[in-house]
């Protein structure tokens, strides 16, 4: 199985990349990162592509889309911390921006017909479902976590 991550540098993607590397039913392993990564050995089912901000944009280099293709899964544990963002445009583009695009290219590139590609979202702690509910604090960082997934609670 192949198998695509992002955000394999963060506390939780360090984590799900152990145990994608450990378990022998995943082959490949396509990772998106915006950090350097280095492996504590190297490992041949593992690919990097260390990517800038606009690459997550647009996924324009034809050897990342030639990576992606096959590939059955994405984990997506690419975040942001709030205190690290400049504003909260920051905070949108990381959040909603960069899985919305990764979405699209990867049902371009990832969807082979008969086969179903999953796509799962780790959001992180305390995201809020409810959009109108009032929250005690990191309201907007709390709501837009969410807000990928629930269209209608897009400003």
């Amino acid at each position: 199985m192949k198998i695509i991550l992002a955000g394999t540098t963060g506390f939780v993607g360090k984590e799900v990349l152990t145990q994608c590397l450990s378990h022998p039913s995943i082959t490949s392993i396509v990772i998106l990162t915006r950090r350097d990564l280095s492996l504590p050995t190297p490992n041949p089912k593992v690919q990097i592509y260390r990517m800038q901000d606009d690459d997550f944009l647009s996924y324009s280099n034809p050897d990342l889309t030639a990576a992606l293709r096959g590939a059955h899964a994405c984990i997506w544990t690419l975040g942001v911390v709030p205190s690290r963002a400049p504003d909260a445009q920051a905070i949108r583009r990381v959040t909603v921006d960069f899985t919305e695009q990764a979405a699209q290219a990867f049902t371009r590139e990832c969807s082979g017909k008969g086969s179903r590609f999953r796509f799962v979202y780790l959001s992180g702690a305390l995201a809020e479902r409810d959009q109108s509910k009032s929250l005690w604090f990191a309201g907007p960082y709390r709501r837009v976590r969410v807000c990928i997934f629930i269209p209608s609670s897009r400003h």
